[in-house]
């Protein structure tokens, strides 16, 4: 998918880069040397092949933080399929309050899956999201990461690249919440967590603050690792379906299946007691 975009180059949108593919030119390596009849302009003809040959450079070094800083933000789906190994998958949960404390935060990544609980384990986070290049949320850019970085400050790190799914979704003509995407692309959650949500969540953390209530404190993190996991399912079906979309020729990711890692998830809810 990356080596099928032109839109690195100055003057070329998603229109003109889909006339370039209608002339036969799909690919980097399609676009004409040097000599050749003129594509676009002689101006920009010279300035594609000075993009195209700084680009290929920075995929082959896998200089993710070049390519993204090249290719259009719009675009940046495209990057998932190249450093999907190096992806962190993370949603929080927090206390319902004015200051929208985080309460409970999950990650998967590439070691599995990692559960963060204020008061027990918070302050670890960071260093945990700082290990990965790439960072997946649902709907992070205007609260996940606003949030962690008010609680955090500086020691909160910034990702090369994030691949925020709420926008991306619209590349498949799909809007709304994460559940509901969920259930309209195949990937519905069991029965006992359908009717948990955010309100519910918040509900669940003061439950077992006050209560001390161990059944609460599991049932939340269940509900929020659950977030997390359903992102990469539906990161992979997101890419598959815009690749497909825009009839680019390129191999589908296999869809990741939560059910490889249910004795994770039910390990990781389970490890959770009271202090």
């Amino acid at each position: 998918m990356i080596q099928r975009t032109f839109q690195h180059i100055p003057g070329v949108g998603p229109w003109r880069e889909k006339d370039l593919w209608a002339r036969g030119i799909r690919t980097w390596d399609d676009f004409p040397l040097e000599g050749a009849p003129t594509c676009i302009s002689k101006k920009v003809d010279l300035l594609a092949r000075t993009r195209i040959e700084q680009a290929r450079d920075a995929l082959q070094r896998k200089d993710l933080r070049f390519l993204a800083e090249l290719i259009p933000g719009r675009e940046h789906w495209r990057l998932y399929n190249q450093f999907a190994e190096e992806c962190a998958f993370f949603d929080i949960e927090t206390d319902g309050t004015e200051s929208q404390t985080p309460t409970v935060v999950s990650v998967l990544d590439g070691a599995g899956i990692h559960v963060f609980v204020r008061g027990r384990n918070l302050e670890q986070l960071p260093e945990r999201l700082a290990g990965s290049k790439v960072w997946v949320t649902f709907n992070g850019s205007c609260f996940d990461i606003p949030m962690l970085r008010r609680f955090f400050g500086l020691s909160f790190p910034t990702p090369l690249l994030h691949l925020d799914l709420r926008f991306i979704v619209r590349k498949i003509g799909l809007s709304g919440g994460l559940k509901q995407i969920e259930n309209r692309v195949g990937i519905g959650r069991p029965l006992h967590l359908q009717g948990v949500n955010g309100m519910e969540a918040v509900t669940l953390w003061r439950n077992h603050l006050i209560n001390r209530d161990d059944a609460a404190l599991r049932l939340l993190i269940e509900y929020n690792i659950y977030d997390s996991i359903q992102l990469k399912s539906l990161m992979d079906i997101v890419y598959n379906q815009a690749a497909e979309r825009l009839r680019c020729d390129v191999p589908a990711r296999t869809v990741f299946s939560r059910g490889e890692i249910l004795y994770d998830v039910s390990r990781s809810v389970l490890q959770w007691a009271p202090i």
